[in-house]
């Protein structure tokens, strides 16, 4: 079963995960059995939002299936602490530069992948009770974007 992790990459597979959070909120959303609906199904979690999103990379496996579906996003954020090692469950906000915001959530690993329309975005991450951010645009050529987020503290 693949799976895209967080919690050290024990393993809470994408279904078992979905399936709690749809439990949670009590939706009829449609349930992801895989990493290529993984990121519709979030964006429809997403209060409806014009934004597929995708995160985790936690464990050498979930990082290739993540990185496999790298090309479908033109937003790309990589977060780790200072000495480089990876951080998850990070709270996250993509908005517009006139504040209207995107998409929010909290990752699932060091990886984040957004798909966004062409526009001036901000995204901000908190990490470490602090949060930081950077201004970005994406263009309509369909280049990618890729940002770092490292931690301040420890």
């Amino acid at each position: 079963m693949k799976s895209l992790t967080k919690n050290g990459g024990r393993g809470f597979p994408i279904r078992l995960a979905m399936v709690a959070l749809a439990a949670a909120l009590q939706s009829s959303a449609v349930l992801a059995v895989d990493p290529e609906n993984a990121a519709k199904t979030k964006s429809e979690i997403s209060q409806g939002a014009d934004v597929s999103w995708l995160s985790g990379g936690v464990g050498d496996e979930a990082m290739s299936e993540m990185r496999a579906l790298a090309t479908a996003y033109n937003v790309q954020v990589l977060l780790t602490g200072r000495d480089g090692h990876y951080l998850a469950s990070i709270p996250f906000t993509v908005s517009r530069r006139n504040g209207q915001v995107m998409v929010s959530g909290v990752t699932e690993g060091p990886l984040l992948y957004v798909k966004l329309p062409a526009g001036r975005y901000q995204i901000a991450v908190e990490i470490d009770g602090a949060w930081q951010t950077r201004h970005i645009r994406v263009s309509a050529s369909g280049n990618t974007t890729k940002l770092h987020f490292v931690a301040k503290g420890e």
